[in-house]
């Protein structure tokens, strides 16, 4: 499995126009689109937004990163299995990806394929199932946001997830899945408001985790109901002094 960056990658595309996808989400999908958009900025690469009844602006599509390509979600695979031979090269953005599903749905696509994962169980997942796709290794475009380190702040902030991701069988009755107050466009202000005022924050959301984190919180990242979160851990968010992977989710 390769790493590649992915800013040099996409810099065959700069001063260009391209198609791009971008799902519905809630609060950390904005903070991988509000990271994505500032890579394509610095390359001055222009998005056209197009969803599954859109026809086509441009040869190539982007596919924003995140984890929507995976059996609990269809949006990126009921794209890509109403439109598979309609863009000459398709770039599928730091994902985590897994299903035999989504195998099936790539391997019909006639596009050139790029594939980014952000972790190393997924690129191995695709390296060893696609028939045609060049799979590459790069981090989660929310690393692309850089914050002004805060205060301290007071306290614990409790932000566990209350879908069909979490695996726990309580929450803390001061559970907040402030998450879910988001959508894939949304500004962060209202979120990175929340999480200054606090000390620490215990999430299994990987996103409030690495807004956190970026912010200089300490923070407590607890396993989701696959391997996302550990994955993603241990291939980029352990690098930071200020985070933890706790495999016990009854370890709050």
């Amino acid at each position: 499995m390769k790493e590649l960056d992915l800013k040099e990658y996409l810099s065959k595309y700069k001063n260009t126009a391209v198609d791009f996808f971008r799902f519905p989400g809630n609060y950390g999908d904005s903070l991988i689109w509000h990271g994505t958009i500032k890579l394509l900025l610095s390359l001055d690469i222009r998005e056209q937004y197009v969803d599954i009844s859109s026809p086509k602006y441009n040869d190539v599509l982007f596919i924003d990163g995140g984890g929507n390509f995976v059996d609990y979600y269809s949006d990126i695979k009921d794209f890509l299995i109403k439109k598979p031979t309609l863009y000459k090269k398709i770039v599928i953005l730091p994902h985590t990806i897994f299903g035999e599903k989504q195998v099936e749905v790539l391997d019909n696509v006639s596009s050139k394929l790029t594939i980014f994962c952000r972790e190393r169980v997924s690129a191995k997942f695709l390296d060893d199932k696609l028939k045609h796709a060049e799979v590459y290794l790069w981090h989660d475009c929310a690393f692309y946001n850089e914050f002004v380190q805060t205060p301290a702040g007071i306290g614990v902030l409790n932000a566990f997830r209350s879908d069909v991701e979490s695996v726990l069988k309580s929450r803390p009755e001061s559970n907040v899945d402030i998450s879910q107050n988001g959508y894939a466009t949304k500004p962060l202000d209202e979120l990175i408001g929340i999480l200054q005022k606090y000390e620490q924050v215990n999430t299994d959301r990987l996103h409030i985790a690495i807004a956190a984190t970026l912010l200089g919180k300490k923070v407590k990242l607890f396993p989701n109901s696959y391997y996302k979160n550990k994955a993603v851990f241990e291939y980029f968010l352990k690098r930071f002094a200020n985070v933890s992977f706790v495999e016990d989710v009854n370890n709050k």
